[in-house]
């Protein structure tokens, strides 16, 4: 009989949502291994299918409708009705293991280790949660970070995305915090290097993800603003959505250089391979704010995975290493003249962008692998489970 695992999101699970691919990444790796997958999630726009099979995992939601980046105290009553509605699911459904994704939704795992004793995974996406808040809620942070190290430690263990988080949790005194980095699956990733791009003339520059406030956009379209003025000829494709509250400054911001970006809109994490035939190299331009400094943006492994170089800024402890590896380049977050050299560099030097996508190409898949982050996933959850509910693979191995 498969082990069944459980993974709970506060998010309605849709494939063009952010936090989609890392959370369906891991699902089909399960899935993969032997294990039997359910996915619980929240319909927070109130039209979704509350049970289907999307992707071929099973995802069940319950309606809970709220909106996003509405602040700590409109959103929190939907939050208590969703924990208590999720745990009178979990109680009535079997499971072995329960995947916890986010900050948001720990409570829920501790009240499942506590009554139910099933084992929880604690899947910690971000750095620093909720340092996306408005000044005026600075003085909640403390009482959130209080219940993140008291919580965390509950959790029988905790996935994490990068070094910092690691470091972070075993401060906490966690003995079981595993890096399981935000890498592109084998199908959203090319094997060879695109040769047809390097036959086109010029250089075409990307920027994909959800699009939100506070999130480098700005600098980014200033930067390319200036570069139009040197090189006309120059274009952008944007992909992404944009959340309700941003729409009216995005579509504002995109005015002075509409001509030269192509819009896309929302997309698809199985759209990926195509964006990024369609680019040559990825802007990405973020903040180093208190949300930002710490992550490691999955668009960045995405990037390297399609062979797409990137203009970046040094966040997440990424400046050194794509320096010392030379797939890309890194420039200041608030010097909107070092963008713009950085992309007229990649424009008018003969042959740096191939050599670049050949080291992005290189990096994907011998550091960036998937299949040995595979391996040490489905390791955790077999360590979580009494020897006789272990996978066919486990015990083979």
């Amino acid at each position: 009989m498969k082990p069944k695992v459980v993974k709970v999101i506060y998010q309605s699970y849709l494939p063009v949502q952010g936090r989609y691919p890392r959370t369906s990444g891991q699902a089909h790796i399960l899935a993969r291994n032997g294990f039997e997958v359910t996915v619980l999630a929240c319909d927070r726009e109130g039209d979704n299918p509350l049970e289907e099979e999307l992707e071929g995992i099973h995802v069940v939601r319950l309606r809970e409708s709220t909106g996003e980046m509405r602040g700590p105290f409109r959103q929190l009553l939907p939050l208590l009705r969703f924990w208590f509605r999720a745990f009178f699911w979990l109680r009535r459904h079997p499971f072995d293991i329960l995947h916890v994704h986010n900050l948001d939704v720990v409570p829920l795992g501790a009240a499942v280790r506590l009554f139910l004793r099933r084992p929880v995974v604690f899947e910690s996406h971000e750095p620093n949660y909720y340092a996306l808040w408005p000044r005026k809620w600075a003085w909640l942070l403390g009482i959130v970070e209080g219940v993140e190290r008291m919580l965390s430690r509950r959790m029988s263990a905790i996935s994490v995305t990068n070094l910092i988080q690691v470091e972070k949790y075993r401060a906490m005194g966690h003995p079981r915090v595993v890096l399981i980095g935000n890498y592109a699956r084998p199908e959203l990733r090319v094997r060879k290097l695109p040769e047809e791009k390097f036959d086109r003339p010029g250089v075409i520059f990307g920027r994909f993800g959800t699009i939100y406030p506070n999130t480098g956009f700005e600098a980014t379209l200033e930067a390319l603003a200036q570069v139009v003025k040197v090189r006309p000829e120059t274009r952008m494709v944007i992909a992404g959505r944009v959340v309700e509250n941003y729409r009216e400054t995005f579509h504002r911001l995109l005015e002075p250089v509409k001509e030269h970006v192509e819009y896309l809109g929302a997309y698809s994490a199985a759209d990926m391979p195509d964006l990024y035939r369609r680019v040559d190299v990825s802007l990405l331009i973020y903040p180093r704010s208190e949300w930002f400094r710490n992550i490691t943006p999955r668009k960045f492994f995405d990037s390297l995975a399609n062979a797409v170089p990137v203009i970046m800024t040094d966040i997440g402890g990424l400046g050194p290493v794509i320096r010392e590896r030379e797939m890309g380049l890194v420039v200041s977050d608030t010097d909107i003249d070092d963008i713009a050299a950085a992309m007229l560099r990649c424009i008018e030097e003969p042959g740096l962008v191939r050599r670049m996508a050949e080291q992005a190409l290189h990096q994907a898949s011998t550091e960036y692998s998937w299949e040995e982050m595979e391996r040490q996933y489905v390791a955790l959850q077999n360590a979580l489970l009494p020897p006789p509910a272990r996978t066919l693979e486990e015990k083979s191995a």
